[in-house]
């Protein structure tokens, strides 16, 4: 009995610090919620008083380099009277790269991959405004828009990149490239119809043509998008076409240089081969390819016949920072200094893919990720603070959290310092952090429930094509690559204006430079 009663005691105490942990872990999430539903609302900023204020901070592009910065000035600075911070971007939204990966294998909804920059301001003192740039006056300290010139006292550059497509004969008439949402539902649009093509057609020659698919270029994208293609055939549209079980489908990657991922470590490159090819995709390195048809792709050795190209292979700078009149690296960066300052321009900071940099320490070059772009803008949020107070801040230095590659279903491989997974735990560490990181409690939801409902239901195997090309006029698609992520469309200046436009409609709105507006 007393053994019985000792028993019991124990399991109630268990009970109660349990449901007091619980309770607690409750109190903390609510407080955090109510915290941010009692956060002041975001004041408007008139255009006047931007210019008037005593320090302009200006950030061009909303990607993560300049919204980073952004989050971190303001987390600093707070609602000092004599800073305002604008940020100038041509959409109104964030797009979380690195997530669209789960939008082109069809398991995620695309606007779950994107965080509208109005969520980061409630309660923040930044302003933004919505506008195409159009040239960066560094001489002058002005930039322009399409409304009016906007100078500034310290400007980050944070423009990002587009897909570079060189000259190779008929590479910008057939190549398809992967830098956006669309991108991705083209991308299954695409595959898909191949898919029916190959259906349709009796010669077996042709119909190999048509399910082979090939990728060029070996670096992160590139082995991503062969892996996703893969995937996305063998995991989701074998369930629709059963009779693609037995088809010969062949995903081919090639690569001039000697291995795949070359900025990562030799081991993680070597990894990530193996495993391409267990899942049954050639990888081909050292092969260049030297022209593109309809029907085939060119490489030193044998011609791939096919009708699906992905180039996937080098980035460069937006046609805007292109023109500066500054030292460029070799893909139309901007060579920084060690403080990611222009040289000889003190007051203009370059970030993210935008920037040619090197760790300061090392020389090691930073890589074009994310997570290096994000901390190149918080670095250059507190070289701004610390130059308010006459200091000289520290040369710029990077070292990677990790290094992770989505490879396929169930599959992929993590680097976190010396340690390499592999398998199922590198694959749900990738979901885990890309989960984790995407700055949205409500996209982390929805984007959870997809990739739910995909593991339990199936994949979406349905064409989308929301006025995008049809594969007949899809050869298009690689010369649109090459215009600016950051400058490419038509924009406006995000003022307080209503808007009369649908969805995806874009409204003109007169913009003189004496007009009294306000960003919001």
């Amino acid at each position: 009995m007393t053994r019985l009663l000792r028993k019991e005691k124990e399991m109630r105490k268990r009970v109660a610090v349990h449901a007091a942990t619980s309770i607690s872990a409750v109190g903390t999430r609510l407080g955090a919620v109510v915290r941010r539903a009692t956060r002041p609302r975001h004041r408007s900023e008139t255009t006047e008083a931007y210019r008037s204020a005593g320090t302009r901070v200006l950030i061009l592009g909303a990607g993560f380099a300049g919204v980073r910065t952004a989050l971190e000035l303001d987390r600093c600075l707070g609602r000092a009277d004599d800073v305002s911070v604008l940020l100038v971007d041509r959409g109104n939204a964030q797009l979380f790269t690195p997530l669209l990966w789960t939008v082109a294998d069809g398991r995620a909804n695309p606007n779950n991959v994107v965080v509208p920059i109005r969520a980061f301001q409630r309660g923040r003192s930044f302003h933004v405004l919505h506008a195409e740039v159009e040239q960066i006056d560094l001489a002058a300290r002005t930039v322009h828009t399409p409304g009016q010139p906007y100078p500034y006292d310290i400007l980050v550059i944070a423009l990002g990149s587009v897909t570079a497509v060189p000259d190779v004969p008929g590479l910008r008439a057939h190549a398809h490239v992967f830098h956006s949402p669309a991108d991705a539902l083209e991308l299954r649009n695409h595959v898909i119809d191949a898919v029916e093509m190959a259906h349709a057609c009796s010669d077996p020659v042709e119909r190999q043509a048509w399910l082979t698919f090939v990728v060029a270029g070996g670096g992160d994208t590139g082995v991503e998008l062969a892996a996703t293609i893969h995937d996305y055939v063998t995991e989701g549209l074998f369930a629709t076409y059963p009779w693609l079980a037995d088809a010969p489908v062949r995903v081919v990657l090639v690569e001039r240089l000697a291995r795949l991922v070359p900025m990562g470590a030799p081991r993680v490159s070597a990894t990530v081969r193996r495993i391409l090819e267990a899942r049954g995709i050639e990888v081909r390195t050292q092969t260049p390819v030297e022209g593109v048809t309809e029907d085939a792709v060119q490489t030193p050795k044998e011609p791939i016949p096919t009708h699906t190209v992905f180039w996937a292979a080098g980035i460069t700078a937006p046609p805007v920072v292109r023109a500066l009149d500054v030292e460029h690296a070799r893909n139309g960066a901007v060579s920084v200094d060690d403080h990611l300052r222009v040289p000889g321009r003190t007051e203009v900071y370059v970030v993210g893919d935008a920037a040619w940099a090197h760790d300061a320490m090392t020389k090691a070059p930073v890589p074009p990720t994310a997570q290096a772009a994000e901390h190149m803008g918080r670095y250059v949020a507190h070289a701004i603070l610390t130059g308010r107070t006459g200091r000289h801040a520290p040369p710029y230095s990077f070292s990677s959290r990790g290094h992770l590659t989505l490879l396929g279903h169930h599959t992929a491989v993590a680097q976190v310092g010396l340690l390499t997974l592999t398998g199922l735990p590198a694959w749900l560490l990738w979901h885990g952090y890309y989960l984790s990181h995407i700055p949205s409690w409500r996209n982390r939801v929805r984007l959870a429930v997809d990739w739910s409902l995909a593991a339990l239901t199936g994949r979406e195997t349905g064409q989308l094509r929301l006025g995008m090309e049809s594969h007949a006029e899809a050869p298009g698609a690689a010369r649109r690559a090459e215009e600016p992520m950051a400058t490419k469309e038509a924009a406006h200046p995000d003022h307080a204006v209503p808007s009369d436009g649908g969805a995806g409609q874009t409204m003109p709105r007169p913009q003189g430079p004496g007009r009294d507006t306000a960003h919001t």
